[in-house]
């Protein structure tokens, strides 16, 4: 059995969660021993803030060790593999109709900062991405790469026709899947999985727009996804699941 701990950021209440819902602990320094660590969402100024205050961790392998992508550069990265996604780019051209695009920041959480487009300019730690305007509901695809991929949790998330993002202060909501036959259950793990081992990374949530006519468009993936009610249970199983795997199987999803 390994052991296994969490590095994530003071006050997080999905840790919170995990830590009182499972047997995985917080890192808490050398004397913890740990084997690896799950990375949950700290990167850049954070993350280095994180190893200061215990610079013990620093030669631990850790699981999602690199986080944090720029939303752009891994939609343009996706994109180069052939996988469907919205236009996105830095500028528009003058052929482009501005109302046909959003402002999108190039890191941020719960989508705060999204909004129509206001211009065609570059725009410092922003970029456009053009609406699909056919969009019936999104995907959240919660993926483990240590867990059987039919068990990985896939969730609709809906809101109000009128808002250009459905995250939770938008009052968009999470709706389970009730038709498991639908194709896009299997169609979004399958593609979250090739979004993940891209990216280096070996869980997150990966969302997507699901069309009128069926097509299946990535959006982005959160390395600190928060908890729903709908999905806390997937994540209490595949924290709790590390615990008991070998050490050697832990290092395979380790960097």
């Amino acid at each position: 059995m390994a052991n296994v701990r969490l590095m994530c950021k003071k006050g997080s209440q999905a840790c919170k969660c995990i830590v009182e819902n499972t047997k995985m602990l917080r890192y808490s320094g050398r004397k913890a021993g740990a084997d690896a660590l799950v990375n949950y969402g700290l990167a850049g100024e954070r993350k280095d803030r994180w190893l200061r205050a215990w610079p013990s961790a620093r030669n631990i392998p850790t699981i999602n060790a690199t986080v944090g992508h720029s939303k752009l550069s891994v939609i343009q990265r996706m994109e180069n593999m052939g996988i469907l996604v919205p236009e996105s780019r830095e500028f528009l051209l003058k052929t482009h109709k501005v109302g046909d695009y959003l402002e999108k920041p190039v890191n941020s959480a719960g989508g705060k900062g999204i909004r129509k487009a206001r211009g065609r300019y570059r725009m410092a730690g922003k970029y456009y991405q053009k609406m699909i305007s056919d969009r019936v509901y999104e995907l959240r695809v919660h993926a483990f790469r240590w867990m059987p991929m039919e068990t990985w949790k896939v969730i609709k998330r809906l809101g109000a026709k009128d808002e250009i993002a459905w995250n939770f202060h938008q009052g968009g909501h999470f709706q389970s899947m009730q038709d498991q036959r639908c194709r896009h259950l299997a169609e979004s793990r399958k593609i979250s999985n090739r979004i993940l081992s891209a990216l280096g990374m070996s869980f997150g949530a990966v969302d997507f727009i699901v069309t009128k006519s069926g097509k299946l468009y990535f959006l982005e993936v959160n390395s600190q996804p928060g908890f729903s009610g709908l999905s806390d249970n997937a994540y209490y199983q595949a924290f709790d699941r590390l615990l008991k795997m070998p050490v050697k199987e832990v290092l395979k999803y380790a960097n």
